[in-house]
């Protein structure tokens, strides 16, 4: 190769990785030296300064209720069989399930609000599903 070809070549390259740091740097979502300031007043920029940043404890509610929403899903499951089959096996796997999900969902308010969360319903709610609990019987043994 001769001198020409080699310096077009090096020339080409420069200009392309100049050109796809730029498109790089101005797909980003934070401003950077190549783009202006932001307009404030736009709002799709405003909801992404509002919205907050994932961290651990929003992974763990997450966790907490998608647990919630497993163990409701089990409690209706159960109570169906518990109707259709009428063993008192079911009936207990539906009302334990029902407190492990009132469970989760005392968890997730004690998140949500910290000290000052109000659990007293969710303690009621507990005490029903076991007074429940007990009242299960075979009625189709």
């Amino acid at each position: 190769m001769n001198k020409t070809n080699t310096w077009l070549i090096t020339v080409f390259a420069v200009v392309l990785i100049g050109v796809c740091l730029f498109a790089y740097l101005n797909a980003q979502k934070k401003p950077s030296l190549l783009r202006p300031k932001p307009n404030i007043e736009n709002l799709e920029y405003k909801a992404f300064l509002l919205r907050p940043k994932s961290s651990i404890e929003d992974l763990e509610y997450k966790a907490l209720d998608k647990k919630r929403a497993n163990a409701e899903f089990a409690a209706n499951r159960d109570y169906a069989d518990y109707e259709k089959f009428g063993s008192i096996i079911f009936c207990n796997t539906s009302f334990n399930s029902r407190i492990e999900s009132a469970n989760y969902a005392k968890q997730m308010e004690l998140y949500i609000s910290g000290k000052e969360a109000d659990l007293s319903e969710w303690d009621t709610a507990i005490k029903d599903y076991e007074n429940e609990r007990s009242k299960c019987r075979d009625y189709n043994p």
